[in-house]
């Protein structure tokens, strides 16, 4: 059996061996007892995870499935997204094609989410919620959810939505402390999980909110999630072997305790920062917002990332040769194409290190 690659990719992440073991656990009835405890057996670590004494619910698709259950559940009309890469394009893009009236507040590839605009937006019109991806994955830009969260509370009718998918479980988010109405992310990134489930916090105010929208749908209605969520069940049948994986991790992460996990990977991305600088690459992120999980960096020496990601396909390491729709639009305005390198989940700096020497082998530069 050939052996699997080592991803260096921003998702999804490698599993710890030990954790992909519990997805071969025998099936048992989603209906019994022993499911119901396996279910409820989750929610300390969760909470503990999210910072949060709301309910974490769980749904068996990506992140994306929850972006649709935000929307469609606690939206009636108006909801502003804030754009600043590929995935929050694509969440506006989903509100508008859930037939909301969605507003974009757009700023510039590689630059975080600005408050004060974000602040004159809301002040401009009635909106009943504002989207914000927390961790931009296809630039690499993480965004200051604090001074969010101060801006929201000059707007207390909206709820506020966060898109963690990859910087839950690499970046502290302290939901209950920042007023976070809705954060969610899924199990393939920095939590370091198979793809497959989905995971939200979820305020009271935004089930308050769902009980007025019609149309929520049947799998993504968060009303029906609680209402299956407060007897330790889900309102169809769940990926079973999943909440085996997740309780695992959970298990893990509390092991390694949450604060050094987050230092940890803090460690990986400062040492790809550092290296990036030393050949000569800048950063595509804005100084001072690079993300903690994933980091983009500019090819301002027109290294071959095709051929480099093949000659490293044979040594086992996968690699990532930068988001392809934002290396079409630079390519396009003749501006320096970009690759990424994610530090995330189970990496360690180590690896990293190991990595970015096998990097520069390919590179053939001289460090």
């Amino acid at each position: 059996m050939q052996m699997a690659a080592r991803l260096f990719i921003p998702g999804p992440s490698d599993v710890d061996d030990t954790v992909l073991r519990e997805l071969a656990r025998p099936q048992l009835g989603h209906r019994t007892q022993e499911f119901r405890e396996l279910f409820a057996s989750l929610r300390p670590g969760l909470r503990k995870l999210f910072s949060t004494g709301n309910d974490v619910l769980i749904s068996t698709s990506s992140g994306s499935g929850l972006w649709e259950a935000a929307i469609r559940s606690c939206v009636k009309s108006k909801v502003l997204h804030a754009v600043n890469g590929a995935f929050s394009k694509k969440w506006a893009s989903l509100s508008k094609n859930c037939a909301k009236d969605m507003a974009a507040l757009s700023f510039q590839d590689g630059k975080p989410v600005n408050p004060q605009a974000v602040d004159k937006a809301l002040s401009e019109r009635d909106y009943e919620a504002f989207c914000v991806v927390h961790n931009e994955t296809s630039t690499g830009v993480i965004s200051d959810l604090g001074a969010l969260s101060q801006v929201m509370k000059k707007h207390p009718d909206v709820l506020f939505f966060v898109d963690a998918v990859s910087s839950l479980g690499g970046v502290k988010i302290e939901v209950d402390g920042l007023g976070i109405d809705i954060c969610l992310a899924s199990s393939q990134k920095a939590l370091a999980l198979p793809a497959g489930i989905a995971l939200a916090s979820i305020s009271r105010r935004s089930y308050l909110k769902a009980e007025a929208v019609e149309g929520r749908g049947y799998y993504f209605d968060l009303l029906e999630l609680k209402k299956a969520y407060d007897k330790d069940e889900t309102p169809y049948t769940p990926s079973i072997p999943h909440l085996y994986a997740l309780r695992k991790q959970l298990d893990r992460m509390e092991a390694e305790g949450l604060e050094f996990r987050y230092k940890r990977h803090e460690e990986m991305a400062s040492w790809v920062r550092a290296w990036a600088k030393e050949q000569g690459f800048p950063m595509f992120s804005q100084e001072g917002c690079h993300s903690p999980t994933v980091s983009c960096i500019s090819n301002t020496k027109g290294i071959d990332f095709a051929a480099v990601k093949k000659a490293l396909a044979g040594r086992g390491i996968t690699v990532d040769t930068g988001y392809r729709k934002l290396n079409e639009k630079l390519a396009a305005e003749e501006k320096p194409t970009t690759f990424r390198i994610a530090h995330m989940g189970e990496r360690t700096p180590d690896e990293i290190r190991s990595y970015l020497a096998e990097l520069q082998k390919q590179f053939q530069v001289k460090p």
